[in-house]
């Protein structure tokens, strides 16, 4: 297992290779330990001594014998407690042994004979005519080294032969070993620990800072200490590890500005993967649909909302480009839906993208204008409908009746005043819209205007018989405002408090003042308007009852022209009703 981790394995390598260096080492050593020994030791010194001896024909073995013996320098070299020499005769290409220092000679001749007559170096000088000089093969049996040599004597030829006990050698190679093997245990330690410095240079610190990168702590560096390979590879390191960061920061900056724009942009946004699934929308599209349960796949959404429209006709076919937006309508709200599907770096489909737009404000407004331009048209063609219609009457004779022609004309003149009426407020509405309604804005009293306002309505009131009433409600600061907008407005309002109340009813006007704003509280006794008309009442042309409400003169436009007032006085205007108990109108007004 631990050979997977590329740091034990250059760890094992550098062992290894210290291993083998050693080795070869060591038995190098051992080789040229035992060489020296014979060279030096045992070879050499020889050589010397029979160089001293002056050995030649002349010589007789006798001499030869005298001579070895009896120099003390010569005799130390070639025999002692690991040394010995042998002379052997050679006649008639006969060999025998004629004397020798060595134990073994004195108490075992034949074992003697055995060991050195397998000496390579012995035989070979044996077999020599002439002198000769062996030192081929310098172990025999494992057991001791050897040199021999042959010289030709008055009385014969003859051989020197050697011999040195390997024991010595071994004893000295022994301990050398013992030094080389803690030399090796000691190089395989400093090796491992070398290597574990090394790899955790080379590799960990790398691979720490690289796993560091991966858990997100971008940016990592490491130090450079050489100007090696393992130097160019730290800054290699350390450019990938900038350039990583800058690289993710600029993502990170990108997908940020995307996210924000995602979040809050008007348009909702659903994307879908190739699978179909939901992988993002935004708080635009879930607003949009209300969504707490929206389904979760692409299919299910072109269900739910009649898309009639499947995941595969957008990615895999062009029913994309003929027909790339819809329109779906749900609980009030109008929605329209635009798909794109979305590719990779291949130009391979990915998923789809739908855009939703909340297009009901247009929508309705697109109604509303419809309404509007109906009504318009609808409140003009009934009273000059009236008109023509009494006009021709007249003018087939009816004229001649005074009584029929006056009535006649009164009618006319009725609906040229309601027209009147009606086109003076469409103006006014025109130029609100328009911004060109001019406003002089001056301080004014408001308890004074209001009261005003009640005193020219009682003469209406009175007709039907009922009370107007104004109460003050603490000390009513004045105001900046447009005087004849206001008186206007307050009349609409009243106006219409006595319109809609029976006869004998009551209408009640409060003023007062509530924090910064001072407020006019219009309540009467009529007969209410139900609760889903009541966030209506402010729209043109919008009527709860249609029918009387043309009957009574009215153009339904005056609560759309009194909101447009308060709405540029900076105020508000609200309504709160309850059937056949009254309503009650509030306007207030900035301080």
């Amino acid at each position: 297992m631990f050979l997977r981790s590329i740091q034990w394995r250059l760890i094992f390598i550098i062992i290894a290779l210290t291993f083998v260096l050693i080795s070869v080492i060591w038995v190098f050593l051992n080789f040229k330990v035992e060489g020296i020994f014979y060279e030096i030791n045992f070879k050499k010194p020889i050589q010397q001594g029979l160089n001293s001896l002056s050995i030649n024909e002349e010589m007789s073995f006798v001499e030869l014998i005298d001579r070895l013996e009896g120099s003390i320098l010569i005799s130390s070299k070639i025999k002692g407690s690991n040394k010995s020499y042998a002379i052997i005769s050679v006649i008639d290409a006969k060999s025998q042994i004629e004397i020798s220092s060595d134990p073994l000679w004195n108490t075992d001749r034949v074992k003697f004979e055995n060991k050195i007559f397998k000496s390579d170096n012995l035989i070979y000088v044996l077999a020599q005519n002439k002198e000769a000089e062996g030192s081929r093969n310098k172990l025999v049996n494992d057991e001791f080294y050897d040199f021999a040599v042959s010289k030709n004597l008055a009385d014969g030829k003859y051989v020197l032969y050697f011999k040195y006990s390997r024991n010595e050698v071994m004893d000295t190679i022994e301990s050398f070993n013992q030094l080389i093997v803690y030399s090796m245990i000691l190089a395989i330690a400093a090796a491992i620990i070398i290597g574990i410095l090394l790899s955790r240079t080379i590799i960990t610190n790398i691979m720490h800072k690289a796993e560091s990168i991966t858990a997100g702590e971008f940016g990592q560096v490491l130090e450079v200490k050489s100007k090696d390979e393992i130097g160019k590879l730290t800054r290699t390191f350390n450019y990938m590890s900038k350039r990583l960061k800058d690289m993710l920061t600029e993502i990170s900056s990108e997908k940020n500005k995307v996210e924000t724009i995602l979040k809050y942009m008007t348009d909702g946004i659903i994307a879908f993967d190739i699978k179909g699934n939901v992988i993002h929308i935004n708080p635009a599209a879930k607003e949009i649909l209300w969504a707490t349960d929206n389904a979760s796949t692409f299919d299910e959404f072109s269900q739910k909302y009649d898309l009639d429209i499947k995941l595969e006709d957008v990615i895999y076919s062009k029913i994309f480009e003929l027909a790339r937006e819809k329109t779906i309508i749900t609980d009030e709200k109008y929605i329209r839906v635009n798909y794109a599907p979305f590719t990779d770096e291949e130009n391979k489909a990915e998923g789809v993208v739908m855009i939703l737009q909340d297009i009901t404000k247009q929508q309705k407004l697109d109604e509303m204008r419809k309404e509007f331009v109906a009504n318009v048209s609808h409140e003009l063609r009934t009273p000059l409908t009236s008109v023509k219609s009494y006009t021709e009457t007249l003018l087939d004779g009816a004229m001649e009746d005074p009584e029929i022609c006056r009535d006649f004309l009164s009618v006319i003149n009725t609906e040229a005043d309601r027209m009147t009426r009606l086109v003076k407020d469409l103006l006014q509405l025109s130029k609100q819209d328009n911004k060109k309604m001019q406003y002089t804005m001056q301080e004014l009293d408001l308890v004074e205007l209001v009261k005003s306002c009640a005193e020219r309505m009682k003469m209406s009131a009175q007709e039907k018989a009922q009370v107007i009433e104004t109460f003050v409600i603490g000390q009513v600061p004045q105001i900046m405002g447009d005087k004849d907008r206001l008186d206007q407005l307050l009349i609409n309002i009243i106006g219409n408090a006595i319109k809609y109340t029976p006869d004998e009813g009551k209408i009640t006007v409060y003023i007062g003042i509530m924090y910064n704003q001072a407020y006019i509280k219009v309540a009467d006794t009529g007969i209410g308007i139900p609760e889903k008309d009541l966030g209506r009442i402010f729209e043109r042309f919008y009527r709860v009852d249609k029918a009387r409400s043309r009957q009574m003169g009215g153009t339904g436009l005056g609560l759309s022209i009194a909101k447009e007032i308060v709405d540029a006085h900076g105020g508000t205007i609200s309504a709160t009703s309850e059937i056949d108990k009254g309503t009650e109108i509030t306007v207030k007004l900035p301080v």
